[in-house]
């Protein structure tokens, strides 16, 4: 029986989020002991990796934050044709709190956005967890925030509009080098 650390280093997320899906009954748990810690079988594991899409052979999760959704559609596609794990986000605030929750290879992150600004959420990534990959995309080369972006060393610049073959590009000098 696997422990929720063990489930959590297996799926790539954050403990609570596995006590979360547990609670949602989206992941099978038995309670076991005094204190009723959860336990998990492999197989149940396998199982919710299988059903969820997570398992799709592909190592490595990938975050696109961008408040335009035809451009995070267009990411998420070419991302998981790859067959990666993505999340996406519409803003500043919903990508620090997926941060917080699981770990990223890669983020693909635009700096306009709602709320908290795309430099904040840069920033933030680069303090806390600095294993992570930022992309920043933008239609703003030139603009102040797009040079103060690139103080903060994105490892890759992305100009709108882009072509699929540029993300592809990315993704898999950012994975190769990871997995």
């Amino acid at each position: 029986m696997l422990t929720v650390k063990e489930v959590s280093e297996i799926l790539h997320v954050h403990p609570s989020t596995v006590r979360s899906w547990c609670d949602q009954g989206m992941l099978k748990t038995h309670r076991i002991g005094p204190r009723g810690d959860r336990r998990f079988r492999p197989e149940d594991v396998d199982n919710f990796l299988h059903l969820s899409g997570r398992g799709n052979g592909g190592e490595g999760a990938v975050l696109i934050v961008d408040d335009d959704p035809q451009v995070s559609q267009l990411v998420k596609d070419i991302v998981e044709d790859q067959g990666y794990n993505v999340t996406c986000c519409e803003t500043g605030e919903q990508a620090l709190k997926e941060i917080g929750q699981q770990f990223f290879d890669l983020v693909f992150l635009d700096l306009v956005l709602p709320g908290i600004s795309g430099l904040e959420v840069l920033r933030t990534i680069k303090e806390k967890e600095e294993r992570t990959v930022v992309a920043v995309i933008t239609g703003y080369g030139d603009d102040p925030i797009a040079l103060e972006a690139m103080k903060l060393g994105p490892m890759f610049f992305i100009r709108k509009p882009f072509n699929m073959s540029t993300i592809i590009e990315v993704l898999n000098a950012v994975m190769r080098a990871k997995h």
